[in-house]
C-alpha cells in the first residue's frame, strides 16, 4: 500500500507526535509498505543531516516559539502538491491538526482519497499557551474553539485514531458523530530502549558526568512545560531530602519552562539534587532511562503516556499522578505507583527509595512488550483498509449550468455529508456520458471526467499558446506543466490530441526550423543541437536532415562568407581567411561545408589594401610596446605580434626598414 502521513513535526524533533509517526513510517516500511513523510522543513539554525531524509517531503513553516521547536506548516504548498500526486499515495494519515494537517485534507480532497487522522493531543490542556494573560473568560473561550476544532477533525475524516480510550470518551462527549473511530496505542522500538541493548560507555559516560554514584536517581523525560507538573515533584523533591539525601532528579529534555525551572530549583535550595541535561539526542534518550532506578510524572495532559512505556520497556518502573490515561498502562503496585494527592508523593518517593524494584522491573518490561511497533503498524494498517472502503462512494449530478463556448458548469454530491465538487465539462462530454439532474456515476466515471475537465482545460492553453508560435511535443509539455496542475496522463492525453490535429507536428517543425536557420545564417550544427534541447527526437532530425537540400547550406555560408570579407577591409589576407572560417564554425556550420565554401569563395589578394593593412597593425603595435621596450627588443615584438596576425614575412622586414629610414 502507498501511504501518505502528514505530521507538522518528525525527525529531528523529540516528542510525541514525532516518534509515534516515525516509528509507524519504520513499522509500515518494514511490513513492505510504501511510505511517504509530509512534515516542516527543518529550522534554518538545524545541523540535521538531511541526506538521512528518506522519501520525506519537508514543505515550509513557522517555529512556534511557545510551544518550543513545534512548527506549524504552511496550509497548502503547489510543490508540495506535485511531489505528493506523483507519490500516488492510496490513503492520507493526518497526525496534526493545523498546518501540515490542513494541508492533508486539502490534498485528500484534491486527491479523493481516505483520510484518517489520529488525535494524538488533548488541546484543552494547552490552552494556556493561546492565553497569555491568564483570564479563565479567555481560557473558556479557547477550549471551546478547541473543543469545535477537535469535533471537526474527528468528523470530517474515514477513520478516527485515538491512543486510549480516555481521548475517545473525551471526543465523544465534545459531540463527535463519528462512526469509525479506533482505539490503537502508539507502538514503540522496544530493542532501543532493552537493557540488553544497553549501552555501557553512554552510561558510564553519563553517571559521571551528573555525579549519580551510589546515588537513587529519579528521572522525568519530556517537553519541560507548564502541562507536565515539574513543580509538583520538585516540591516534594524538597520534602524527601529533607529526610533523605540520597537521591538525585534528572529532568531531560528542553521546553518553554526550561529557565523558570532552574530558576525555581535555586529559590528552593534544592538546587544541587536536580539536574537539568537539556534536550538529548535520539542515541542517548535510551541511556538517560538505563542510569535511572526510578521514572516519575505528575503530567495528567497525557493521550497515552510514551514515556511511561519507554521507561517499563527500559526495565524501570515509574510513579505517576493518577490519570484514567494510565490506568492500562501502569498497574498500581506491580510496575508502578499511582499518587493521587500531591501532599502523597514525598512519602511514595521514599518508600520506593528502600524497596526493592526488582519485581515491579520485571513486570513492567513485561507490560511494554505489549506496545510493540509492529503491532501498532499492523492495527493501523486494518484502520486504512476499512477507510478506502468507506471512501468508495458514488456521485450525483445535482446540477448542469451552461457557462459560453459550449461547456457547462456540473455539480456532484458525494459522501454522507452531502459534500459538494463542481467541473467543467464541455457538451460533447456531458451526451457522451448522459449526464443530467439526478444521474449517479461511479468514482472511476468521475475521475474519467476529472481527466477530461484537466484535458481541455491543458487543450485549450496550448491553442493560446500556439497562436503566438510553433512549439515542440516536449516544449508544450513543459509549458503545460508549468502553468498548471496536470499529471503526466493528462499532458500525454492533451499532447495526442495537438498531434492528431497536426497543431503540433515535430517534423514539421524541424524542418522548419532548418530553414529558418539557413536564412539566419545559421548552420546545421548549430539547428541540431537546439533542436535536441527543445526534445526533438534524433530520427526526426536525421529523416529532416535527408530532405533538404545541402546546397541552401553552402550558399548561406558563401553569404556570411561576403558579407564578412567586404566588411573588414583592414585586417591581413591570411587573418581574415582564419576570423571568417571561426565565424562559420561558430556560426555551426559543418565542417564539409566550411571547407567547401572556403575553398570554393575567391578571396581576391589585393596588395595595396595589405600594405595599408599591415602598415596600420606596425602602428598599432609601435604605440603599444614602444613605451615599455626599445631597439632590437621592440624590433622583433614588432616582428612577432605582425606574424601572429598572418602577414608576410617579407613584407614585415620591407615595412620596417622604410620605417627605421624615416625616421633616421
Amino acid at each position: 500500500m502507498k501511504i501518505a502521513l502528514f505530521s507538522d513535526t518528525y525527525l529531528p524533533d523529540i516528542n510525541g507526535v514525532a516518534t509515534s509517526t516515525n516509528i509507524l513510517r519504520n513499522e509500515l516500511v518494514r511490513l513492505g509498505h510504501d511510505v511517504l513523510v509530509v512534515t516542516s522543513e527543518l529550522p534554518s539554525d538545524s545541523d540535521y543531516d538531511i541526506s538521512l531524509d528518506d522519501q520525506i517531503l519537508r514543505v515550509p513553516g513557522l517555529e512556534i516559539q511557545a510551544l518550543y521547536g513545534y512548527r506549524a506548516c504552511n496550509i497548502f504548498s503547489f510543490k508540495g502538491m506535485k511531489e505528493i500526486k506523483k507519490f500516488a499515495p492510496e490513503v492520507i494519515h493526518v497526525q496534526t491538526e493545523f498546518g501540515i494537517g490542513i494541508f492533508g485534507r486539502i490534498a485528500g480532497e484534491y486527491l479523493d482519497l481516505p483520510v484518517v487522522y489520529t488525535y494524538h493531543t488533548m488541546w484543552t490542556d494547552y490552552s494556556h499557551y493561546m492565553n497569555p494573560i491568564n483570564s479563565e473568560t479567555v481560557d473558556a473561550v479557547v477550549k471551546k474553539v478547541i473543543t469545535k476544532i477537535s469535533k471537526f477533525y474527528g468528523n470530517s475524516c474515514q477513520g478516527l485514531i485515538v491512543p486510549s480510550n480516555k481521548t475517545k470518551e473525551a471526543l465523544l462527549h465534545y459531540g463527535l458523530q463519528q462512526e469509525h473511530i479506533y482505539t490503537i496505542p502508539t507502538g514503540l522500538e522496544l530493542d532501543r530502549f532493552s537493557i540488553k541493548n544497553k549501552d555501557e560507555k553512554i552510561c558510564q559516560e553519563l553517571i559521571e558526568k551528573y555525579q549519580l554514584q551510589n546515588h537513587f536517581v529519579l528521572t522525568f523525560l519530556g517537553r519541560i512545560a507548564p502541562e507536565k507538573s515539574i513543580t509538583v515533584i520538585i516540591d516534594a523533591l524538597k520534602e524527601v531530602v529533607a529526610l533523605n539525601d540520597n537521591i538525585r532528579f534528572l529532568i531531560v529534555g528542553g521546553g518553554p519552562q526550561l529557565e523558570e525551572l532552574k530558576n525555581y530549583v535555586k529559590d528552593d535550595h534544592i538546587e544541587s539534587y536536580v539536574i537539568f541535561t537539556g534536550p538529548q539526542s535520539g542515541e542517548y534518550v535510551p541511556a538517560h532511562y538505563h542510569i535511572s532506578d526510578m521514572f516519575i510524572s505528575a503530567s495528567l495532559s497525557e493521550t497515552q503516556g510514551l514515556t511511561y512505556i519507554e521507561a517499563m520497556a527500559s526495565n524501570i518502573p515509574v510513579i505517576a499522578r493518577y490519570d484514567d490515561q494510565l490506568v492500562d498502562v501502569i498497574e498500581d503496585g506491580k510496575n508502578g505507583f499511582f499518587f493521587r494527592d500531591e501532599n502523597e508523593l514525598p512519602q511514595l518517593i521514599l518508600k520506593t527509595m528502600e524497596m526493592d524494584l526488582t519485581s515491579f522491573k520485571e513486570n513492567a518490561l513485561a507490560k511494554a512488550k505489549e506496545y510493540s511497533g509492529e503491532t501498532f503498524a499492523r492495527k493501523v494498517l486494518e484502520v486504512y483498509q476499512q477507510a478506502i472502503l468507506t471512501k468508495e462512494y458514488t456521485y450525483q449530478v445535482v446540477s448542469i449550468f451552461p457557462i459560453k463556448n459550449n461547456k457547462n458548469e456540473v455539480s456532484f454530491t458525494y459522501d454522507e455529508n452531502a459534500s459538494t465538487v463542481t467541473l467543467e465539462l464541455t457538451d460533447k462530454v456531458i451526451d457522451q456520458y448522459q449526464l443530467h439532474q439526478g444521474e449517479i456515476i461511479d468514482r472511476d466515471t468521475f475521475n474519467t471526467l476529472k481527466d477530461l475537465e484537466q484535458i481541455s482545460r491543458a487543450y485549450n492553453k496550448a491553442l493560446k499558446y500556439l497562436s503566438v508560435k510553433d512549439y515542440t511535443e516536449q516544449q508544450m509539455r513543459k509549458k503545460l506543466m508549468n502553468s498548471g496542475d496536470y499529471d503526466d496522463a493528462q499532458l500525454d492525453a492533451t499532447i495526442q490530441l495537438l498531434s492528431e490535429k497536426n497543431l503540433i507536428n515535430d517534423h514539421l517543425f524541424t524542418l522548419n526550423y532548418f530553414k529558418r536557420c539557413t536564412r539566419l545564417g545559421i548552420g546545421h550544427n548549430k539547428a541540431i543541437y537546439n533542436l535536441r534541447s527543445y526534445g526533438v527526437d534524433s530520427e526526426i532530425i536525421d529523416l529532416c536532415l535527408e530532405e533538404l537540400d545541402d546546397d541552401e547550406e553552402y550558399q548561406a555560408a558563401m553569404l556570411l562568407i561576403n558579407n564578412y570579407y567586404k566588411k573588414n577591409t583592414s585586417i591581413s589576407y591570411r587573418n581574415i581567411q582564419r576570423k571568417i572560417k571561426e565565424k562559420l564554425f561558430l556560426k555551426g556550420f559543418t565542417n564539409e561545408i566550411i571547407d567547401k565554401a572556403m575553398s570554393q569563395y575567391d578571396f581576391e589578394y589585393d596588395n595595396e589594401k595589405e600594405k595599408f593593412a599591415l602598415e596600420k597593425d606596425m602602428t598599432k603595435a609601435l604605440n603599444r610596446y614602444s613605451k615599455k621596450i626599445q631597439g632590437k627588443e621592440l624590433k622583433n615584438k614588432i616582428i612577432d605580434t605582425l606574424l601572429k596576425k598572418g602577414y608576410n614575412y617579407e613584407d614585415i622586414k620591407h615595412i620596417l626598414e622604410v620605417k627605421e629610414t624615416e625616421d633616421e
